[in-house]
C-alpha cells in the first residue's frame, strides 16, 4: 500500500476556523507580562499562529523539554498563564546556577 499525500483543500485540512486570530487582542498588557515573566525565569517562549491562522500557538521550552498550547481569546490566554507562569518559575528556579561564585580548580602548569 502506498503512502497518502494530503491534498491542500482536503477534509484533513478542515476543522479549523475561517477567521484569523487577532493576536493583538489576545495578548494584552497582562498577557505580555506573563509571557515575559516566563522568559525572565529562564524559559524559551515562542509565539506563532497555526497554519490556518486561526489560533495563537505558545511553545515554552525549559531545559530541552517543551510544551505547546493553543489559545484564541484573551480569557483562554489568562487561564493558560495562571497555570503556566508559576509552573515555569518553579521549574526554572531549580535550574539556575547559584549566585555564589564558583570555585574553579587551578590548572597545573605543563612541565
Amino acid at each position: 500500500m502506498s503512502g497518502c499525500v494530503p491534498v491542500a483543500n482536503s477534509w484533513l485540512n478542515g476543522g479549523g476556523t475561517k477567521d484569523p486570530v487577532d493576536v493583538h487582542a489576545v495578548v494584552d498588557e497582562q498577557g505580555c507580562k506573563g509571557l515575559l515573566d516566563m522568559i525572565a525565569a529562564g524559559a524559551l517562549v515562542s509565539l506563532g499562529t497555526t497554519r490556518d491562522g486561526g489560533t495563537l500557538a505558545i511553545t515554552v521550552t525549559v531545559d530541552g523539554e517543551w510544551r505547546r498550547e493553543y489559545v484564541r481569546t484573551l480569557d483562554e490566554l489568562r487561564v493558560y498563564l495562571a497555570e503556566a507562569v508559576p509552573a515555569v518559575e518553579d521549574l526554572c528556579a531549580g535550574l539556575r546556577p547559584s549566585a555564589a561564585p564558583a570555585q574553579r580548580p587551578r590548572r597545573r602548569k605543563a612541565s
